[in-house]
């Protein structure tokens, strides 16, 4: 299975899951206002890469950006990549900056649940 992007992972789940608990994880509360939000942010982030050894031209296709959403970086050395971040006022390295948000019912989706969740946290180095 190679996926290639996000939104593979919600095609597969649709696949995988049944329509109860795949709409359990597919939708958000009340009137999802949080769900469209997050998403409308993420479509909002569309990027490319040019690598050129060993440096990496980050060009944005949305140019109307805050400080709160991606900031392209022009012909940085991206050979040592700092994404320590700070967390409840502690910084925290990581291997990638994406972190697993608190969510129930696992064991929905996979039959070690939580464990299973937390070891691929650990694996992928972040937290959750």
């Amino acid at each position: 299975m190679n996926i290639t992007n996000v939104n593979e992972y919600e095609e597969i789940a649709k696949e995988k899951l049944s329509k109860m608990i795949y709409d359990y994880f597919a939708t958000g509360a009340e009137d999802q206002w949080t769900l469209k939000e997050n998403r409308n942010a993420f479509s909002r982030c569309t990027f490319y890469f040019i690598f050129i050894f060993p440096f990496t031209l980050f060009v944005m296709l949305n140019p109307f950006l805050t400080e709160n959403r991606f900031r392209p970086r022009i012909l940085i050395d991206v050979s040592k990549i700092d994404l320590t971040t700070t967390v409840l006022g502690f910084n925290i390295a990581l291997a990638m900056p994406i972190m697993i948000a608190p969510t129930a019912m696992h064991k929905a989706a996979h039959p070690e649940g939580e464990y299973a969740t937390a070891r691929a946290a650990s694996a992928a180095d972040t937290i959750m």
